[in-house]
């Protein structure tokens, strides 16, 4: 494969118009796109599924509580000493990030803020998907340099131009992985964790007599 990118490159350096620099460019583009599709499925097939899996996890929380401001400072408070920071905050709710070998202390605390209406937790694979982003980013750092390389060896100002026009387009599919690269990496070590909090249910004069109404015929017909 590096032997048939070689071969596309020196043909590229020799192209005198700049059509043929574009044909050329494209040749070497997509040769270089290939190794690294094929470097990422040589990836995954040789190495082992085990502790090495990347897992991004994400939980919720739903709460039934006394006080919705007090509880959202409690929660404010619990995020910052188990090391996490707020996504995004509402008066009664709060979407946090917080390191994965923390989450579950995180929710043990959060759950004896209030009653526990709801709760929920998932996580999700994705180490092919990195893996193959990674394969790809080291392909198109091979095609930058080569382009490069080819760029102090370039006597034309349409070799030149097709040239630099070929880099820019590399650096901006690069920067695109690299960001990729780095939101799957901050998913895995920073779970998404998103509680919600509403206050009981106050019941006024009316309401309290009702209610004992309630108790007192439910214990008529219901013993336990």
């Amino acid at each position: 494969m590096f032997a048939s990118c070689g071969g596309a490159a020196d043909t590229l350096s020799r192209a005198s118009t700049l059509q043929e620099v574009e044909e050329e460019s494209q040749g070497l583009s997509e040769s270089l796109a290939g190794l690294g599709r094929s470097r990422s499925m040589s990836s995954q097939a040789s190495e082992p599924a085990s502790d090495e899996r990347m897992m991004a996890y994400s939980a919720s929380l739903e709460l039934s509580v006394k006080d919705n401001e007090e509880t959202r400072k409690l929660l404010i408070e619990l995020m910052r000493s188990s090391g996490g920071f707020i996504v995004n905050e509402t008066e009664s709710s709060i979407r946090t990030r917080i390191p994965s070998q923390n989450m579950d202390i995180f929710l043990a605390e959060a759950r004896t803020f209030g009653n526990v209406e709801n709760e929920s937790k998932s996580g999700a694979d994705i180490t092919d998907q990195y893996r193959d982003n990674v394969a790809r980013l080291n392909g198109l750092k091979n095609v930058r340099d080569r382009y490069l390389a080819l760029l102090e060896q370039a006597n034309t100002v349409s070799d030149i131009l097709s040239i630099e026009r070929e880099l820019e387009r590399v650096n901006t599919n690069i920067d695109i992985l690299e960001g990729r690269i780095r939101h799957a990496e901050s998913s895995v070590a920073y779970s998404i964790v998103t509680v919600k909090f509403r206050e009981k249910t106050k019941l006024g004069p009316v309401g309290w007599i009702f209610y004992g109404l309630y108790r007192g015929v439910k214990w008529l017909f219901v013993w336990s």
